[in-house]
């Protein structure tokens, strides 16, 4: 309905809920507490229920941010979608809480209820009593809005004392539970956790001992199906503070971080030189000595410095990952930026540079999938006219020419290497205790740990060579037909093949519509046939957190 209708019909008196409206809501809560998912799934059923009991308006699917900060904008992905959907004509009206789920930031409260009546949408915060649609809304708005922007200040006044007076008293600070402690909610000490204090020890000794990196460390925990307390995969990053936090030795730490701006969010990490850093093996048991822990970090301090930016050639970069300089904006020509958010670990994304440095005022492109972006692919190679028959048939051919190795020599050879670098790590065990680095009741546990593995993988090993005596030296053909077509349907091939056809990618939305992502996609293959547009659907959101699935478009173009 036009804006200009609606006003007019207000001021005769006419009540908002008897005016024939496309009606949408919005909901957010700030953390993932079980108390404010409580409150999410209330507002939403209240105001899903208040629109439409109502005849005279008609219900549009809501749009909610769960565990979201309302202080920024940028990280609210479905806030910005329902701003667009606005530009789009969906609804007429949103149906909010109070200003304070909408924004705590006064001026961005005033910026989009602006943009929402340039598209003759308007507001409706229920416990403020604030319709954007009546002349006086915006005094009554800004005043309201800067009172939730000033509680938000106080509140981060507040909690930084707070911080500051803990300190000094020397409380244990952080969250109730990190990996390999447990905190005491009434006394705030740290008890360890055993099984994952087994574990914590396996990386500083991986890391310390067998000199391992630490994305082989990570690759390593992750191909065991081994994770961090929350269920994510180990990353560098994860494994790096782990080693560095003083608390695995048994010493009290804190002043690591301090928030410079509660409307920013900037964070200053202090030098480790102003750390607050002291043994406190009574509250904090030590889960590694205290020789351990300085000999992993001695190394992850000169690896740091050896492989810093400074000194590391960007080139070494360029091609990490499959899609790595490959994919560009539109809008700027800023390469893409792997990353993995902490609010979707499911999947992988692709963001422009510029986007992560400066925001969406400076750049508003889409972002990527990984997961989309490797179905595209897929689709494409299929299209694209490589016969993986001519291939099949060429390395059937080949094998059964060929004296073929067999695939449990490979098992075998993988088994005496586990066997020698368990021997290794007990040889380097031995050193410890001989040196006194180690007690010798935690050198009696893990050489009894070292001795039981040796003997499991020796038992296995029996076996399998056993039965490889019975096996004859060839394979029937079905087998080696079916390994074969394995090979070809693996990762590492498709990765391949992508790495060869693929030139660049180039994104943008189409027609500024930000449910329709276009790829223009350029190939160093020549197809056999023109390959017309294609388009792709894909859905987005998950709805075991509460939040609306919605979907995205993606037209490709290809050209060579």
């Amino acid at each position: 309905m036009d804006l200009y209708e609606v006003r007019s019909q207000l001021s005769m008196g006419v009540p908002l809920t008897s005016i024939k409206l496309r009606v949408t809501d919005y909901a957010r809560v700030s953390t993932d507490a079980y108390e404010q998912k409580k409150s999410l799934k209330n507002q939403v059923e209240h105001f899903e229920q208040y629109i439409k009991e109502n005849p005279n308006w008609t219900y549009v699917d809501g749009y909610i941010d769960d565990g979201i900060t309302g202080t920024s904008d940028v990280k609210r992905d479905n806030f910005m979608r329902m701003i667009e959907d606005a530009r789009l004509g969906k609804f007429d009206l949103i149906v909010t809480k109070e200003i304070s789920r909408f924004s705590r930031n006064t001026l961005d409260s005033i910026k989009y209820t602006r943009k929402l009546l340039s598209y003759g949408v308007f507001v409706l915060f229920v416990n403020d009593n604030i319709n954007t649609a009546l002349p006086d809304s915006e005094l009554r708005l800004t005043i309201m809005a800067s009172m939730a922007q000033d509680e938000i200040r106080r509140l981060s006044e507040r909690v930084k004392f707070g911080m500051k007076r803990a300190t000094l008293r020397g409380d244990i600070l952080g969250n109730d539970m990190f990996y390999g402690y447990k905190k005491d909610r009434k006394t705030g000490n740290l008890s360890i956790i055993e099984d994952e204090a087994i574990l914590v020890r396996r990386i500083f000794e991986l890391y310390a001992i067998d000199k391992l990196s630490l994305s082989r460390v990570c690759k390593l925990l992750n191909s065991e199906g081994l994770s961090t307390s929350q269920g994510c995969n180990w990353s560098v990053s994860t494994i790096s503070r782990m080693i560095e936090n003083p608390k695995y030795k048994g010493f009290y730490c804190a002043k690591k971080t301090e928030i410079v701006d509660y409307m920013t969010k900037k964070v200053k990490y202090f030098d480790k030189s102003d750390w607050i850093v002291y043994e406190d093996k009574k509250r904090i048991p030590p889960i590694v000595s205290s020789n351990l822990w300085d000999r992993a970090n001695r190394r992850l301090k000169s690896r740091k410095k050896m492989f810093s930016k400074r000194n590391v050639d960007k080139s070494l970069y360029k091609n990490r990952y499959l899609y790595s300089a490959r994919i560009y904006c539109a809008l700027d020509n800023c390469v893409f930026h792997r990353r993995m958010f902490r609010r979707n670990n499911r999947d992988i994304t692709w963001v422009c540079s510029e986007y992560l440095r400066k925001g969406k005022d400076v750049c508003n492109s889409p972002n990527i999938r990984e997961s989309e972006l490797d179905f595209i692919f897929k689709d494409l190679i299929r299209k694209i006219g490589i016969d993986f028959s001519l291939v099949e048939k060429f390395l059937i051919n080949y094998y059964k020419n060929c004296k073929m190795c067999s695939f449990d020599d490979c098992k075998i050879e993988n088994m005496n290497k586990k066997i020698n670098l368990l021997r290794a790590r007990k040889k380097k065990l031995l050193e410890l205790s001989l040196t006194g680095s180690i007690s010798n009741e935690e050198f009696c546990n893990r050489n009894k740990e070292f001795n039981d593995d040796i003997n499991k993988i020796e038992d296995n090993l029996i076996k399998m060579l056993q039965n490889k005596s019975n096996i004859d030296s060839t394979r029937e053909n079905g087998e080696i037909i079916e390994l074969i077509r394995l090979m070809l349907t693996s990762k590492k091939i498709f990765n391949k093949i992508v790495e060869l056809i693929l030139d660049k990618i180039v994104v943008y939305f189409k027609n500024d519509n930000r449910d329709k992502i276009c790829l223009d996609i350029f190939l160093n293959y020549n197809m056999k046939d023109k390959v017309d547009e294609l388009n792709y659907m894909f859905k987005r959101g998950y709805d075991t957190r509460g939040a609306k699935r919605y979907s995205i478009y993606y037209q490709v173009n290809c050209y060579f």
